[in-house]
Order: C-alpha cells, then sequence, then structure tokens
C-alpha cells in the first residue's frame, strides 16, 4: 500500500525575469541545486536561503543539465557550449572545467561502483609524495600568497564515473568526474543507417558493466532510441581505472600548479618592463638616429655624455628616481627566483614522481595494454618533464646572471649621474673593473633594448612561446654540463635520456609537456569504448512533433538490491501534458540478464479521484518502491499529486524483443516483427486500478505543473503553472501530523508576504532565483 502523506512546511514566490528550468535535490543534503533560462546556477538550503550563485559563462548560454556527485561534495553542470565545470559545493568555487568536443550536453549521470578499491589502489600505486604546491595567485605580485582555499577535488575512496551525453550521439565516461575513459559512439555501435542525435538519458547500473542510454533519431521523425551498451571492460578493470584516475588527478592538478606559476612568472617579469618603461621611455633621441642603448655604449666607452642624454639623467631619472626603479626591478627579479624555486621546480618533481608511475603500470602490459596505455607515450611524457625541468635550471640560472648586470648597471649609472650633478660619491662605489665594464657593455648590447624600446630579452624570451633568439652557451647550460661531467650518460640510449633542446623556450618546453602527457591518457577512452557492445535497442515513436521531443519528461532510476538489480527508465508519451506514460524495465542481473519489459500506463477517468480528464504534467522516481505523478484537469482547475506503487506497474510490464528493424509487442510473451514500437502495439495499461484513496493529495486553488523530490530527505518542491511560486514538503510524515496541519497546508499568499517582509530579506534572496523541474 503506497500512501501519500505530506505536509506543506514553506511557500516562496519567485520574481525575475529570467524563468526556471532545473532544480535537482542532493541526495545526502539539505540542499538544492537551481538553474535557470539566463543561464544562472543557484545553490539553496532547505530553508530557501541562498548559499552560492554561478553565474553565466557567456551570451546566450543555456544549462542544459545538473547532477550531485554521489558524496554531494562536488556538482557537475553542463552548458550548451559544451562546458563541464565542476563546483566545489561547500566554497562555490570552481575546481575543473573541460569540453568534451565542443557539442552541446545533452544528459548527466554520475553514480559510484559498488566496490570500493581504496585499499586495493594502495598496493598498486606508490605512496603519496607531499602535498602539492598551492596554486599562485597571479593577480598579485607577492609570490607567496596562494589562492586561499585549495579548489582540489576531494578524494573519493569509492570510483565514480561521471557519465556526459552530447547532442553529436556520443557518451563519455569520466572516472572521478576528471578522468576520460571511455567513449561510445551510439552511432557505430547501432549500426544503423540513421545517425543517432541528442542524448536524453544515461542510467548505468551498480558496477557500470551497462548503460541504459534513451537518445533522438536524426532522422526527422518523432522518434528515439532505447538501447542498452554492456561495457564488461569498465567492470574488469576496476581497479587499474581507479589507480589511472588516481594518477590522472595528481597529473593534472601538477599541470595547472605550473600553468599559474607561469602565469605569475610572465606577471612578474612585465612588472620589471613597466618600472624600467616607465622613466626610460621619457628619452628623447636624435631623430631616431639612435637609442638609449647606444648613447649609454658611448658613455661607458669614451666617458662622454651627449646634452640630450645628461639632461635625461640628471632632470629626468634622477639619481633618487633610479634608486626607487633598481629596487622595483631587482623585487621582480627576486618573485621570478621564488616562483622558479618553491613552485615551478617542486611541481615539477612531483610531476616527474607520477609520470614514472604512469611509466611503470604501463609495463604491466597484461593489465594495462588493454586500456590503450602504452608505454612509449608515457616515456615520452617522462622525458618531456626532464627536459623542462632542465630548461627550468637554464631560467634560473639565466636570471642569477641578469641580477648582476642589473645591479652592476645601476651602480655604474648612479655613480655617473652623481658625478653629472656634481654631487659626492661614495667610496664604496667610487671603483670599478673591467669585469663590471664588460658586464654593463654585455647587458646593453643584448638584454637591455629591443627594436627601440627597453627589453629584458635574456629572460623575456623564455616567456613567449617562440624559439630563444639569444641561446646560451653549452658550456654554461646546467644539462650540459652534467652531460660533460658524467661520461657514463653517453652510454645510454637516447630513448632513456632528456632531450631539452637548446633553441625551445620555456612556455615551449611546457606546451611540448603538456602535449606529452595529454597523448598518454588520450588512447584510452577510445579503447574501452570499442570493447563496448549493444545487446538491446529499440525505436519508439511518440505523439509529438520532432523539435519537441526536448520537451519529453524523463526518468530513470538505477535498482541494486542483492534479489532484484534493474533500471528502470519512465518517459511520456508526448510533450506534457501528456496522456500517460511508458515505463521501461532492464534486467541486469545475471538470471535476467538482456530482458527488458515495458508497458504504457494511461490517465483517463480515474474512480478515487475528483471527476474529470487528467493529462499528466510530470513524473518522477521518488525511491526504488514509488513513483510520483503530478496530475492536472484539462480545464486546468485541479492539480494532483499521485504516488503510484512501483512493484505494482512492473507486475504489468511484458518482454520485448530486441530488433534492429520495427517491430510490435502483443500482450503475450511471444513477439511478431511488424513495425516500430508505439502506443498502439505496447501494452496499454489503466492506471485506474492502481489508485487508492490515500495514495494522492488534491490542490484545488493551485495549478501545480512540475516538481522535484529527494526521498532520502524527504521533501518534494512543487511548481505553479508560471513558475512563480513553490510549495516546500514534508514527505512520509506521520498521519496524525498531516491531519493537524491539515488546514494550513493551503497558505493564504498575502499573510505569506507579511512573514517574508518581517523575516528580514527572504523575498528579496528569492528574487534572484528560479526554481524547475528535475532533469
Amino acid at each position: 500500500m503506497v500512501s501519500c502523506m505530506m505536509r506543506q512546511s514553506d511557500e516562496k514566490h519567485i520574481l525575475g525575469t529570467a524563468s526556471t528550468e532545473i532544480l535537482l535535490w542532493s541526495s545526502r543534503r539539505d540542499l538544492i541545486a537551481v538553474s535557470n533560462s539566463s543561464g544562472e546556477v543557484f545553490l539553496r538550503r532547505l530553508s530557501w536561503s541562498k548559499v552560492w550563485k554561478l553565474p553565466k559563462t557567456g551570451d546566450g548560454v543555456k544549462v542544459t543539465a545538473i547532477v550531485w556527485r554521489p558524496d554531494s561534495v562536488v556538482l557537475a553542470v553542463g552548458y550548451s557550449s559544451g562546458d563541464m565545470t565542476l563546483v566545489d559545493v561547500e566554497s562555490g568555487d570552481i575546481v575543473h572545467t573541460f569540453n568534451p568536443c565542443g557539442e552541446p550536453i545533452t544528459a548527466l549521470s554520475w553514480e559510484n561502483s559498488i566496490a570500493s578499491l581504496n585499499e586495493e589502489a594502495e598496493n598498486l600505486l606508490l605512496p603519496e609524495l607531499l602535498p602539492q604546491p598551492s596554486k599562485v595567485n597571479s593577480s598579485k605580485l607577492d609570490t607567496g600568497s596562494m589562492l586561499e582555499g585549495d579548489k582540489d577535488l576531494k578524494n573519493e575512496e569509492l570510483l565514480s564515473l561521471l557519465w556526459i551525453g552530447l547532442k553529436n550521439g556520443l557518451v563519455y565516461g569520466y572516472a572521478f568526474g576528471l578522468f576520460p575513459c571511455c567513449l561510445l559512439k551510439l552511432s557505430k555501435l547501432s549500426g544503423m543507417n540513421e545517425t543517432i542525435g541528442a542524448v536524453r538519458s544515461i542510467c548505468p547500473n551498480g558496477d557500470h558493466s551497462q548503460l541504459c542510454i534513451l537518445a533522438d533519431l536524426r532522422a526527422g521523425r518523432s522518434e528515439v532510441l532505447l538501447m542498452t551498451v554492456d561495457t564488461p571492460l569498465i567492470t574488469y578493470c576496476l581497479k587499474e581505472l581507479y589507480g589511472l584516475g588516481v594518477l590522472y588527478r595528481q597529473i593534472t592538478g601538477l599541470m595547472d600548479c605550473l600553468i599559474s606559476a607561469q602565469k605569475a612568472l610572465q606577471e612578474a617579469w612585465e612588472d620589471a618592463l613597466v618600472d624600467l618603461e616607465s622613466k626610460m621611455v621619457r628619452y628623447d633621441n636624435n631623430d631616431g638616429q639612435s637609442s638609449l642603448s647606444v648613447d649609454l655604449m658611448e658613455l661607458l666607452m669614451f666617458g662622454h655624455a651627449g646634452i640630450k642624454l645628461e639632461k635625461f639623467l640628471v632632470t629626468d631619472l634622477t639619481d633618487k628616481g633610479l634608486k626607487r626603479i633598481g629596487q622595483a626591478v631587482e623585487l621582480s627579479y627576486s618573485n621570478m627566483q621564488k616562483l622558479l624555486v618553491k613552485h615551478i621546480v617542486c611541481a615539477n618533481y612531483q610531476l616527474s614522481h607520477y609520470l614514472t608511475q604512469l611509466c611503470g603500470l604501463a609495463k604491466q602490459e597484461d593489465r594495462f595494454s588493454c586500456l590503450g596505455l602504452q608505454v612509449n607515450l608515457c616515456l615520452s611524457a617522462c622525458r618531456a618533464a626532464g627536459s623542462f625541468t632542465a630548461k627550468t635550471a637554464e631560467l634560473q640560472q639565466v636570471i642569477d646572471g641578469s641580477i648582476k648586470y642589473l645591479k652592476t648597471f645601476f651602480r655604474w649609472l648612479y655613480v655617473t649621474i652623481l658625478r653629472l650633478s656634481d654631487e659626492p660619491i661614495p667610496p664604496e662605489l667610487a671603483t670599478s673593473t673591467q669585469q663590471d665594464v664588460r658586464f654593463i657593455a654585455n647587458f646593453l648590447a643584448k638584454d637591455f633594448e629591443t627594436d627601440g624600446q627597453v627589453r629584458l630579452d635574456r629572460i623575456g624570451q623564455y616567456l613567449r612561446n617562440e624559439s630563444l633568439t639569444s641561446i646560451t652557451s653549452s658550456k654554461t647550460r646546467p644539462w650540459d654540463m652534467l652531460a660533460e661531467a658524467c661520461q657514463t650518460i653517453t652510454n645510454f640510449p637516447d630513448s632513456d635520456l632528456f632531450q631539452p633542446r637548446a633553441e625551445r623556450s620555456l612556455v615551449q618546453e611546457f606546451t611540448h609537456l603538456e602535449q606529452q602527457v595529454k597523448a598518454s591518457f588520450e588512447a584510452i577512452p577510445s579503447a574501452v569504448g570499442q570493447t563496448a557492445s549493444l545487446p538491446f535497442m529499440t525505436n519508439l515513436t511518440l505523439d509529438c512533433q520532432s523539435d519537441g521531443l526536448d520537451k519529453i519528461k524523463i526518468t530513470s532510476r538505477s535498482i541494486n538490491q542483492p534479489k532484484d538489480r534493474c533500471n528502470l527508465i519512465g518517459l511520456t508519451n508526448s510533450a506534457t501534458p501528456s496522456s500517460g506514460f511508458y515505463l521501461f524495465e532492464f534486467a541486469s542481473e545475471k538470471e535476467r540478464k538482456n530482458l527488458t519489459r515495458a508497458a504504457f500506463f494511461s490517465f483517463r477517468r480515474c474512480d478515487h479521484l475528483p471527476p474529470g480528464e487528467y493529462k499528466l504534467s510530470d513524473m518522477q522516481f521518488y525511491n526504488n518502491e514509488v513513483m510520483s505523478v503530478l496530475l492536472l484537469t484539462e480545464e486546468n482547475t485541479t492539480s494532483i499529486f499521485l504516488q503510484l506503487s512501483l512493484a505494482l506497474l512492473r507486475e504489468q510490464l511484458a518482454p520485448i524483443m530486441s530488433r534492429r528493424g520495427p517491430f510490435n509487442s502483443s500482450f503475450q510473451t511471444e513477439l511478431f516483427a511488424s513495425s516500430v514500437l508505439s502506443q498502439s502495439n505496447l501494452r496499454s495499461v489503466d492506471v485506474n486500478t492502481f489508485i487508492e484513496a490515500s495514495s494522492f493529495r488534491v490542490f484545488n486553488d493551485f495549478q501545480a505543473t512540475a516538481l522535484g523530490l529527494s526521498s532520502s530527505r524527504k521533501v518534494a518542491a512543487i511548481f505553479s503553472a508560471a513558475k512563480r511560486k513553490v510549495r516546500i514538503f514534508d514527505m512520509e510524515v506521520e498521519e496524525e501530523e498531516d491531519v493537524e496541519d491539515e488546514d494550513q497546508d493551503i497558505e493564504d499568499v498575502s499573510d505569506l508576504s507579511q512573514e517574508i517582509s518581517k523575516d528580514g530579506g527572504n523575498q528579496k534572496d528569492v528574487s534572484d532565483v528560479d526554481m524547475a523541474v528535475s532533469p
């Protein structure tokens, strides 16, 4: 017996111009994720207070799907632009973004595997190193300041897979929401002439060995395709995928640290340029026939300054101004050294450690070759990390030398200004050596000026994505010095050595490292996807236009009980309001493997309900035993919230057969191929026989059209027709409590407005959020 004991706990009016689109309750917390037509995402508590807001990503970009990570620590948001965003629920910070292939995202599902693999993975991987260096806040000069709160994904003990369905019929699987480990091309799997379109729903079973998928056909017909896809390699290699996912998470986190550190390095160098140019750019040369570096070189060689140069040094630059510039430039160089030593070198050391582990896994070919992990690609990534290390050491040496040049240059220029100003010269600065003169001449000739502008090119060339213009001598490059000192290195094969290129900049070496790391994991999704098979597939004709398929209500649920393992998919037969819904059951237990049953359930006149013709507005699985349905009379005067027993519904399901071509299903188990599945040739059941007096709730003054449910939190949100009003209900309340509060279930709107105004801002808090139906 299914009861509908519910009590209204709150009612909110939703202001603003953006319409409501998606609402999804957390299964573990009293939190609700909400999106609107403007592309914004809100997180609210059960009390409706706003936790944080995720702004829109661009004009015209819509939120197309939302899903919680199984532990409700991370929220995944999919957009019409094809971007995926993972958000930390506690802080609202974006922890990761990616774009699978540029196609709009149409469906999301994120589920855990049944088995815990944490202990087994510890035996597979080496112990972790010290914590990763925090990402540098490149917007600040102080390199010691880090981003507050390490925006890293919390680790998981269970292997969770984020499944992403796209508009072009592709399905991607991401371990931990980060590691791309599976790619399913549905058109290729189906072997059909028609190209499969948008994926509408993905429902994996407990061990991810099977996916139930609902997708459109691109043939311009109002048909959808129902299929089950077996992915045996994922089940067979769960431990291996878990280990690879952990490594991928560590590696991508370190790559992000390196990217942020390089941005800060670039900013520190630009700051040094700004400090120099702020004064040096004022120098007026002789009608373009000379430059500041040439005039300074003449001053150094002959000890004589021209009239313009003397005026510039004494009047514009001044000794105090030169001191300030020298201190600022020296500080910028010092910051660059700190970034290299504390962040880039440290992160790259750890990156090399994890890439070495990846090479070790790839050499276990009996376990990892089937996943597409190749030893030669992993070794290339390891060598690229070594080359980046060597280039980092080279840049450190160049910065050390440039600091010597700068100090010597500024000291000489300071003494020159004092002499020209007839000021006394401190004794410690009065003398200079021939080596100092060489330093200054070398600095002015190679590092000070380029194309008439002040540039510190000895360092700046390493921070551009182009070849070096001034290559360091092999006698001073750290890697070449090591190779010369250790003659035994020459006995190693070239494939085992780091291969830094003398002409490459630091940015070029890092770009090469990114490419090699990406190539190491690139073959895995296709290798896993190629082992997939399609045991069941059928077409289903719906009563709507082909351009209205996105308005079909779809709900899915995976049941993983010891004696009952199956996936359920329910969908309306037309754009809502509809006359009924289809229910499909895909068995995944060994005894009933690949057995699929289905039926169509219609709503007409119901004996236990108030008189009238009813249409279905929304539907959603409440838990493993109950399906919740929202009905509306044709006159739109009465709404009914109805709870149906899934056990009774599943008793009415009849087996259907998988066919490449069209077929129908009779009431018996014997099936004959004659036409595509539709309401007319599928078993039809009247829901009237399953409705009991205690299984529904009537709303006479509330046109309810959409709902959102959470069985774990025992709450429901029901929306009005215009989605400007939402009522929150406590579910599964005691009967006595429900009777006591029955008179208060429908509150007066004016009284509610007064309550909100007294509450000090709740009304304002609701104005910038939109509620929506569950996807």
